[in-house]
């Protein structure tokens, strides 16, 4: 049995009992209030539906991740002074790693192949740990840069100063983001796995 809405003259229903001294009243609840509530406890239902079960809405976390990787990697990207941590700190940001990989698919495929497998007499492997010109984040970084003189001929990207600096660099960070710190091995031209005769 639903009471009925009180009227202007008539005085507010006590329930019986008392606790405490403290006296209760038994009145309808306003309409907008139980609409607020119902509406509340439909939206909690069809949220937690949409969001956790279905996952029908975005994952905030997922684009929490992506704006810090971007933040992290503007941050990186404009680093004046390029040291060894600083490029495998951008080895390991997904941002500039698929700056990196885009700058590889249009220009350095060409010479070390689509999977970095290398090209017999064009260009090395990049997909292992062994290095002919150097081992380290700074030197690919500079053989990318400045390319490198063999039989008195420039090799490498040399001639590609308009990449710049910070596009070398996240080209650089997805070479190295296929390598582990301190595993890169230096080895001689002529024992490069991609040179020799099969």
């Amino acid at each position: 049995m639903t009471p009925s809405p009180m009227q202007d003259d008539e005085q507010p229903v006590i329930m019986p009992h008392a606790y405490d001294g403290i006296r209760e009243y038994d009145q309808r609840l306003p309409n907008w209030w139980l609409f607020t509530l119902f509406a509340s406890i439909a939206f909690a239902f069809v949220y937690w539906l949409a969001n956790f079960t279905t996952g029908t809405l975005p994952d905030d976390r997922v684009a929490l991740d992506a704006e810090l990787a971007a933040l992290e990697a503007r941050q990186l990207a404009a680093v004046k002074d390029l040291d060894e941590a600083t490029l495998w700190k951008m080895s390991r940001n997904p941002t500039t790693v698929a700056e990196g990989q885009a700058v590889y698919a249009g220009l350095c495929f060409s010479c070390h192949g689509p999977r970095m497998e290398g090209i017999k007499g064009v260009g090395f492997r990049l997909s292992d740990d062994l290095w002919v010109h150097g081992n380290t984040g700074m030197a690919v970084f500079r053989n990318i840069n400045d390319g490198v003189v063999f039989d008195g001929k420039p090799t490498g990207m040399a001639a590609q100063k308009a990449l710049g600096a910070a596009r070398v660099a996240a080209v650089t960070a997805y070479l190295l983001s296929f390598q582990q710190q301190g595993r890169m091995q230096a080895i001689d031209r002529t024992k490069e796995p991609s040179q020799l005769t099969p």
